[in-house]
Order: structure tokens, then sequence, then C-alpha cells
């Protein structure tokens, strides 16, 4: 096993300052394949009817419940026809 010994007083990059180009070389191992597998970046596309339901739903889950709100719901009275 090989031991790495770091300065402190030293930035940890050896004091060299990359340019945005350079990037250094790592080694890719099975966990990190799985990790940019899973993390990778998702851009998703919604028509506007999807945009509209979405819109819907996002509001009716973000509204605000206050006690009126949940005591008018729970006592109204319920007409029932056959």
């Amino acid at each position: 096993m090989e031991e790495y010994k770091v300065n402190t007083a030293e930035p940890m990059d050896g004091g060299v300052e990359l340019g945005k180009s350079q990037i250094l070389p790592t080694k890719v191992n099975g966990w990190t394949k799985v990790k940019n597998f899973l993390f990778q970046e998702i851009k998703v596309e919604l028509t506007p009817y999807q945009q509209k339901v979405f819109g819907e739903v996002h509001d009716f889950w973000h509204q605000d419940i206050t006690w009126q709100k949940f005591k008018d719901f729970w006592l109204q009275d319920i007409e029932i026809t056959l």
C-alpha cells in the first residue's frame, strides 16, 4: 500500500492553476461508471397540455390549507339523490 503525504500549507492541486480546457486524468472504476450513469443530467420537454396538467397538479399539492378550509370541507352539507 502506498503512502501519500500531503503538505497542508500548499493547495491540494500542487499550486498549479489549470485552465478550464485542461482536465486532470482520473482513474475510472466501476462505482464511478455506475454513479455517472445514475446521476446524469436529464432534460424533459413537455407538450403545452402536459405543462398545463403539471401546473394544475403542482398548484393542488402546494395550496395553503387552513383550519377553516378543513372544517368547511368536512362539515359541508352533501345532498344525495337517487
